[in-house]
């Protein structure tokens, strides 16, 4: 009963730090265009288990060459946000029909911890980019910016992104598999315009 005692604070102190992350994660993840946003990416595995492979899987790509390179000298953009904003409501104007008017899911970016909703409308998807987390009961897509801009741009398709570990689907099963559908929708246009190069890279 003793060493019980000496130990509770301990474990009290544990569950605070565990409710402390889980609150912080899920209240408001900081947006790293505005915000530091090292401590919300940190909570994503917890929260989103192996989310963070993502990060390292777009690494290995650019290194193979399915993926562009990185540059080689980091350069601050002070348009960052905006062409990142700029490239997820593309991807908006590209999905596929939504299957009911209900449907919506959000896309957050690992390099930027950038949260994106797309929620179904008359004639697509309207996008509202910098919210402040997932919708409830909703399909999370995790990914970075350059699986955005390389879906946008014909590079590669939504299931090769998403077999390589570029892309990682949470939420209610049934919600990623329409998620999948949508996506799926996306590449098609993506393609129509994209150079032979691209869609022989992505092959």
């Amino acid at each position: 009963m003793r060493d019980v005692l000496r130990i509770r604070p301990y474990l009290t102190a544990g569950a605070v730090l565990i409710a402390g992350l889980v609150f912080a994660a899920t209240a408001g993840f900081a947006c790293g265009y505005h915000n530091p946003s090292d401590i919300a990416r940190g909570t994503m595995n917890f929260i989103y288990p192996k989310s963070l492979y993502v990060r390292t899987a777009v690494w290995q790509a650019q290194n193979s060459g399915l993926l562009p390179p990185r540059p080689r000298r980091v350069v601050k953009d002070l348009f960052a946000y905006q062409r990142a904003t700029a490239g997820l409501e593309k991807l908006g104007k590209t999905l596929g029909s939504a299957p009911h008017q209900q449907f919506g899911f959000t896309v957050v970016l690992l390099d930027s911890m950038l949260w994106t909703r797309y929620a179904a409308e008359d004639e697509g998807f309207g996008v509202t980019v910098h919210v402040s987390g997932p919708g409830k009961s909703e399909a999370v897509l995790v990914t970075e910016g350059a699986v955005v801009r390389a879906l946008n741009g014909g590079v590669i398709t939504y299931d090769v992104a998403e077999s390589q570990g570029l892309i990682r689907l949470y939420g209610p099963k049934e919600q990623q598999e329409t998620l999948r559908a949508v996506m799926r929708g996306q590449q098609e246009d993506a393609y129509s315009d994209a150079p032979a190069g691209a869609m022989e890279a992505a092959g």
